[in-house]
């Protein structure tokens, strides 16, 4: 039992171990896929073999692939070892290997840009504080200067040919196997390698390289087709989508849309973790897209990259459309059919898979272990939901939670980033649960905590960390009210008078609805003109709406001197006002002097988070009915 678990913690520590290099090296392509598309596209167009070639616009190719490229990685490199300095240096590394070999170094740069910068970083490490002030920026420049020479003579004479005569070796084993037409094999590796969140590694950190290269030669290459191509997990999810069960039946058809057209391939990574034989049907329609795409000539220019079908299209040379529609559709088809017999075939009596799912249980493990410690002393104020390449999925998963969050009247900043990149003052990390060991490692000190989901795109995995928050939230208010011995009580005449409510108001701008619950609070003595600005500042920064048709607005964090005595004001908007995509009909004003309005507040966001209350503001005659309404909350 005990090697059992030993075993399985080793084989989590080595996932995490290649997730990390494989997203480091990802994370040197990532930031520069923009460029890629736009190399790839004039290639797509203006070699001799594009669509409209141009022997003048073509000369623009070459120098791209050979000089840029490689030195926008290089400096993204450096960069992510060591700042600015570290990237200026990562390109005088990367030139020397670009200049020392005579094919494209995108590897190199992957090498040069990263060792020149940790080298760099050690240096500066060094000489920290050994030299009297005023001469920091002189050996700050020749620090760099000499070390930057010594690297890019070594990069120039050793390590390019070096790099170059690895390369050759690969490019020579890469041409082996499309020679005795065994490319299709690779699917037997790739395709349970994506659903471990090493689809980022592959895909730029090995096919991308080796790809440009044979661009170099032959204007196309199928090895960018190889992860990127979405055709065979969109088949396996549409097959979930008719022959599944339970939850992921439901959310398989959005899937399938979300990975076909918008490429963003993770949010089918889970419906396979949740049933793994699943991964033949994507690898048998994997092998079969390969075959075609060899078969009948396809490629690509450069990696798709969302590897949605349209982006294929977009960087499809002339004479390779055909092979990659009939790959790619051929690939969909056989992938549905595999995963349709695994689906028809199952048990009768089996359990939907959520409830057998093992990743389900690891995700109750972690979530359950953050709620069973309490919530004394919590404050949550920033929540990160994180990916591995902080794109796609934990945009989606981030949307979800702000939706949820502010449906629930809670006041948290969320945004989504890849795991490498998650700010120090985050509170509360959201994740898979395939990476949060990854994200413990770089970010467990002791103070944030981690809470995980299994599917980036199922909002039922989210109340979890809803009610978390209503937790912390609640557990806030108490110790608030504990530290003021205060008892509840119902909202003053001080805080809300009739004189503070405005009914049948319209509203042409939000800024305007804004000002009007501002300028209540000025006149009735809670603040000083100039919170009113501070109001709409803080509309600029994080919206005022809070969900529900109810906006809340209020002053920036660092406005209170501005702020006489707590008070609330209430507009009743009946026909509404816009809040970007959404309608405030109803506006609470808020200026709170210390904490004195806040459990007020509470009551006041409790109340409205009932849409039906929210409707009773709406439709009140009088401001007396408004008046009562809230008085009467305890």
């Amino acid at each position: 039992m005990d090697n059992t678990v030993s075993n399985s913690g080793g084989n989590k520590t080595a996932l995490v171990k290649i997730q990390r290099f494989g997203n480091f090296l990802s994370g040197m392509v990532m930031p520069n896929l923009g460029v890629f598309v736009a190399w790839g596209i004039l290639t797509a167009l203006f070699i001799p073999t594009g669509w409209i070639p141009n022997d003048y616009l073509g000369e623009l190719v070459s120098p791209i692939l050979t000089y840029a490229m490689p030195m926008l990685i290089g400096y993204t490199g450096g960069k992510m070892i060591h700042g600015n300095r570290g990237g200026a240096i990562g390109v005088l590394a990367t030139m020397g290997v670009i200049v020392g070999a005579d094919v494209t170094m995108l590897s190199g740069a992957m090498l040069m840009g990263p060792l020149a910068a940790w080298l760099m970083k050690k240096v500066d490490g060094v000489l920290d504080g050994k030299f009297k002030p005023g001469f920091e920026m002189l050996v700050s420049n020749f620090s760099m200067g000499i070390l930057g020479l010594i690297i890019v003579i070594a990069g120039y004479v050793a390590i390019g040919p070096v790099m170059q005569g690895i390369l050759n070796v690969l490019s020579g084993g890469v041409n082996w196997v499309l020679e005795h037409k065994l490319l299709p094999l690779l699917s037997i590796f790739v395709a349970p390698a994506q659903v471990l969140f090493l689809n980022n590694a592959i895909n730029h950190g090995i096919m991308a390289p080796l790809g440009l290269e044979q661009v170099a030669a032959a204007g196309k290459s199928i090895l960018f087709l190889v992860d990127p191509n979405c055709g065979p997990s969109v088949g396996t999810l549409l097959a979930v989508s008719i022959f599944g069960r339970g939850m992921a039946k439901r959310t398989a058809p959005m899937a399938a849309i979300i990975a076909g057209i918008g490429g963003i391939g993770e949010v089918y990574f889970p419906f396979v973790l949740m049933k793994p034989k699943l991964v033949f049907a994507t690898m048998g329609g994997m092998a079969t897209s390969l075959g075609l795409f060899q078969l009948l000539g396809g490629g690509t220019v450069a990696t798709p990259s969302p590897g949605s079908f349209f982006a294929m299209l977009m960087l499809t040379p002339r004479g390779a459309m055909v092979g990659n529609l009939v790959g790619f559709f051929a690939g969909m088809a056989v992938s549905f059919t595999i995963g349709m017999l695994l689906l028809k075939t199952e048990r009768g009596g089996e359990e939907e898979e959520e409830l057998a799912d093992g990743s389900l249980a690891e995700r109750a493990k972690y979530n359950n272990a953050v709620l069973s410690q309490g919530t004394q002393g919590v404050s949550i104020n920033k929540i990160v939901v994180a990916c591995d390449a902080g794109m796609g999925s934990s945009a989606m998963g981030a949307s979800i939670l702000k939706t949820q969050a502010k449906k629930a009247m809670l006041d948290v900043e969320i945004i989504n980033t890849k795991i490498e990149e998650i700010p120090n003052d985050t509170d509360l990390i959201v994740t898979h649960t395939q990476l949060v060991e990854r994200a413990k490692k770089l970010h467990g000190d002791g103070q944030k905590k981690f809470m995980t989901i299994t599917n980036f795109m199922e909002g039922d995995q989210y109340k979890d960390i809803i009610a978390y928050l209503k937790q912390v939230k609640s557990s806030v208010g108490e110790e608030r009210a504990v530290v003021e011995k205060k008892q509840s009580t119902p909202i003053s005449k001080e805080v809300l008078s009739i004189d503070n409510i405005r009914l049948n108001q319209s509203f042409d701008t939000k800024e305007a609805a804004i000002k009007k619950a501002g300028d209540i609070l000025v006149e009735n003595g809670y603040v000083k003109p100039e919170y009113v600005q501070s109001m709409q500042e803080r509309e600029k920064t994080v919206s005022v709406y809070v969900g529900n048709h109810v906006a809340i607005p209020h002053g920036t964090g660092n406005s209170e001197d501005l702020i006489l005595k707590s008070g609330i004001s209430i507009l009743q908007v009946p026909k509404g006002v816009s809040f970007g995509a959404e309608t405030a009909y109803v506006l609470i004003g808020i200026a709170g002097k210390g904490n004195s309005h806040l459990e007020i507040l509470s009551k006041i966001a409790d109340f409205c988070s009932d849409s039906k209350n929210v409707e009773k503001i709406r439709q009140a005659t009088s401001e007396e009915e408004i008046l009562r309404m809230l008085s009467a909350i305890n």
